[in-house]
Protein backbone atom coordinates (compact mmCIF):
# COMPACT_ATOMS: atom_id res chain seq x y z
CA UNK A 1 0.00 0.00 0.00
CA UNK A 2 2.85 2.41 0.69
CA UNK A 3 4.20 1.88 -2.81
CA UNK A 4 0.93 2.83 -4.54
CA UNK A 5 -0.28 6.18 -5.74
CA UNK A 6 -1.26 8.98 -3.39
CA UNK A 7 -4.65 8.36 -1.77
CA UNK A 8 -4.94 11.62 0.19
CA UNK A 9 -8.61 12.54 0.73
CA UNK A 10 -9.77 15.48 -1.33
CA UNK A 11 -12.06 17.41 1.00
CA UNK A 12 -13.25 20.98 1.43
CA UNK A 13 -11.70 22.13 4.71
CA UNK A 14 -14.44 24.73 5.24
CA UNK A 15 -16.93 21.87 5.66
CA UNK A 16 -14.90 20.55 8.63
CA UNK A 17 -14.51 23.73 10.68
CA UNK A 18 -16.19 23.37 14.10
CA UNK A 19 -18.71 20.65 13.27
CA UNK A 20 -20.30 17.63 14.92
CA UNK A 21 -18.95 14.49 13.25
CA UNK A 22 -19.70 10.77 13.33
CA UNK A 23 -17.31 7.96 12.43
CA UNK A 24 -20.12 5.39 12.42
CA UNK A 25 -19.61 3.13 9.41
CA UNK A 26 -15.81 3.25 9.57
CA UNK A 27 -13.59 0.50 10.97
CA UNK A 28 -9.97 0.77 12.02
CA UNK A 29 -6.97 -1.34 12.91
CA UNK A 30 -4.93 0.27 15.65
CA UNK A 31 -1.55 0.17 17.28
CA UNK A 32 -0.45 1.72 20.58
CA UNK A 33 2.26 4.34 20.20
CA UNK A 34 4.55 5.99 22.76
CA UNK A 35 4.24 9.75 23.10
CA UNK A 36 6.31 12.25 25.00
CA UNK A 37 4.31 15.33 26.03
CA UNK A 38 1.83 14.72 23.18
CA UNK A 39 4.51 14.21 20.50
CA UNK A 40 4.50 10.79 18.77
CA UNK A 41 7.89 9.09 19.02
CA UNK A 42 7.38 6.18 16.58
CA UNK A 43 4.62 7.34 14.24
CA UNK A 44 6.52 6.22 11.14
CA UNK A 45 7.27 2.77 12.58
CA UNK A 46 3.76 2.31 13.97
CA UNK A 47 2.20 3.28 10.66
CA UNK A 48 4.49 0.84 8.82
CA UNK A 49 3.43 -1.86 11.31
CA UNK A 50 -0.25 -1.15 10.64
CA UNK A 51 0.34 -1.24 6.90
CA UNK A 52 2.03 -4.65 7.33
CA UNK A 53 -0.90 -5.80 9.47
CA UNK A 54 -3.36 -4.69 6.78
CA UNK A 55 -1.39 -6.54 4.09
CA UNK A 56 -0.70 -9.62 6.26
CA UNK A 57 -4.31 -10.10 7.32
CA UNK A 58 -5.67 -9.27 3.88
CA UNK A 59 -7.65 -6.27 5.05
CA UNK A 60 -8.69 -4.01 2.25
CA UNK A 61 -8.49 -0.24 2.61
CA UNK A 62 -11.54 1.66 1.39
CA UNK A 63 -10.93 4.66 -0.80
CA UNK A 64 -8.79 7.26 0.92
CA UNK A 65 -7.69 5.73 4.23
CA UNK A 66 -8.25 7.68 7.43
CA UNK A 67 -5.10 7.96 9.50
CA UNK A 68 -5.92 8.95 13.08
CA UNK A 69 -3.58 9.49 16.00
CA UNK A 70 -5.02 9.54 19.53
CA UNK A 71 -3.30 12.10 21.70
CA UNK A 72 -2.07 11.66 25.26
CA UNK A 73 0.84 12.65 27.49
CA UNK A 74 2.89 9.47 27.27
CA UNK A 75 0.87 6.97 25.27
CA UNK A 76 -1.51 7.14 22.36
CA UNK A 77 -2.76 5.14 19.44
CA UNK A 78 -2.43 5.17 15.66
CA UNK A 79 -5.50 4.05 13.68
CA UNK A 80 -5.85 3.18 9.98
CA UNK A 81 -9.24 2.72 8.31
CA UNK A 82 -10.06 -0.57 6.59
CA UNK A 83 -12.94 -2.48 5.04
CA UNK A 84 -14.54 -4.26 8.00
CA UNK A 85 -15.73 -7.19 5.88
CA UNK A 86 -12.31 -8.05 4.49
CA UNK A 87 -10.66 -9.72 7.48
CA UNK A 88 -11.00 -11.12 11.00
CA UNK A 89 -12.99 -8.99 13.45
CA UNK A 90 -11.42 -9.17 16.95
CA UNK A 91 -8.91 -6.31 16.64
CA UNK A 92 -11.08 -3.96 14.59
CA UNK A 93 -12.05 -0.68 16.29
CA UNK A 94 -15.27 1.20 15.59
CA UNK A 95 -16.79 4.34 17.08
CA UNK A 96 -20.40 5.02 18.05
CA UNK A 97 -19.71 8.32 19.79
CA UNK A 98 -20.10 11.86 18.55
CA UNK A 99 -17.00 13.85 17.62
CA UNK A 100 -16.35 17.56 17.17
CA UNK A 101 -13.98 18.72 14.46
CA UNK A 102 -11.66 21.67 14.03
CA UNK A 103 -9.28 22.34 11.15
CA UNK A 104 -5.81 23.30 12.36
CA UNK A 105 -5.09 26.88 11.29
CA UNK A 106 -1.70 26.10 9.79
CA UNK A 107 -0.13 23.02 8.27
CA UNK A 108 1.92 20.57 10.29
CA UNK A 109 1.70 18.67 13.55
CA UNK A 110 3.13 21.49 15.71
CA UNK A 111 0.44 23.93 14.55
CA UNK A 112 -2.29 21.34 15.24
CA UNK A 113 -0.85 20.61 18.68
CA UNK A 114 -0.88 24.35 19.52
CA UNK A 115 -4.56 24.47 18.49
CA UNK A 116 -5.62 21.76 21.00
CA UNK A 117 -5.90 23.95 24.17
CA UNK A 118 -8.00 26.54 22.33
CA UNK A 119 -10.20 23.77 20.92
CA UNK A 120 -10.78 22.34 24.42
CA UNK A 121 -11.64 25.81 25.78
CA UNK A 122 -14.11 26.40 22.95
CA UNK A 123 -15.76 23.00 23.52
CA UNK A 124 -16.04 23.69 27.25
CA UNK A 125 -17.57 27.12 26.55
CA UNK A 126 -20.06 25.48 24.16
CA UNK A 127 -20.98 22.97 26.93
CA UNK A 128 -20.80 19.97 24.61
CA UNK A 129 -20.21 17.55 27.48
CA UNK A 130 -17.24 15.45 28.47
CA UNK A 131 -14.47 14.99 25.89
CA UNK A 132 -12.89 11.56 26.28
CA UNK A 133 -10.11 11.63 23.66
CA UNK A 134 -8.53 13.93 21.13
CA UNK A 135 -7.52 12.60 17.71
CA UNK A 136 -5.41 14.10 14.95
CA UNK A 137 -6.78 13.20 11.52
CA UNK A 138 -3.94 13.42 9.03
CA UNK A 139 -5.27 14.49 5.65
CA UNK A 140 -2.36 12.74 4.03
CA UNK A 141 -2.50 9.10 2.99
CA UNK A 142 -0.05 6.66 4.63
CA UNK A 143 2.36 6.94 1.70
CA UNK A 144 2.47 10.74 1.77
CA UNK A 145 2.53 10.83 5.57
CA UNK A 146 5.62 8.61 5.58
CA UNK A 147 7.29 10.58 2.78
CA UNK A 148 6.39 14.21 3.60
CA UNK A 149 5.05 14.17 7.15
CA UNK A 150 1.76 15.65 8.32
CA UNK A 151 0.52 18.45 6.11
CA UNK A 152 -3.04 19.54 6.94
CA UNK A 153 -4.64 18.11 10.09
CA UNK A 154 -8.18 18.07 11.44
CA UNK A 155 -8.63 17.74 15.20
CA UNK A 156 -11.38 15.35 16.29
CA UNK A 157 -12.55 15.54 19.90
CA UNK A 158 -14.41 12.38 20.94
CA UNK A 159 -17.30 13.06 23.29
CA UNK A 160 -19.06 10.63 25.59
CA UNK A 161 -22.33 11.09 23.67
CA UNK A 162 -23.47 8.07 21.69
CA UNK A 163 -24.54 8.56 18.10
CA UNK A 164 -27.79 6.64 17.80
CA UNK A 165 -28.48 6.70 14.05
CA UNK A 166 -26.71 4.97 11.20
CA UNK A 167 -25.88 8.19 9.31
CA UNK A 168 -24.90 6.91 5.86
CA UNK A 169 -24.74 8.36 3.29
CA UNK A 170 -23.66 11.94 3.90
CA UNK A 171 -26.82 13.40 2.37
CA UNK A 172 -28.98 11.49 4.87
CA UNK A 173 -27.16 12.80 7.94
CA UNK A 174 -29.54 13.98 10.65
CA UNK A 175 -30.01 17.40 12.15
CA UNK A 176 -28.99 20.28 10.02
CA UNK A 177 -26.00 22.17 8.74
CA UNK A 178 -23.76 21.94 11.84
CA UNK A 179 -23.62 18.12 11.87
CA UNK A 180 -21.37 16.29 9.45
CA UNK A 181 -20.90 12.60 8.83
CA UNK A 182 -17.81 11.17 7.19
CA UNK A 183 -18.77 9.50 3.93
CA UNK A 184 -19.47 5.83 4.48
CA UNK A 185 -17.17 3.21 3.01
CA UNK A 186 -17.88 2.52 -0.65
CA UNK A 187 -18.70 -1.10 -1.35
Amino acid sequence: MVTGDCQCPKIDLDEWRDREVSLVGHSFVSSPTPLFLHVPRRLREDLQSLLSQVDGRRYRPIGSPLVLHRDGWFSGEVLLSIDPESGPRPEIRTFRTLFYSRVAGKQGFDAALREVPRFYRDLRAARVGRITHMYFWYLTCPRCLLERGAQQIILLAESNKLFAAQPCPLEASPAGPRRLVLPCPQV
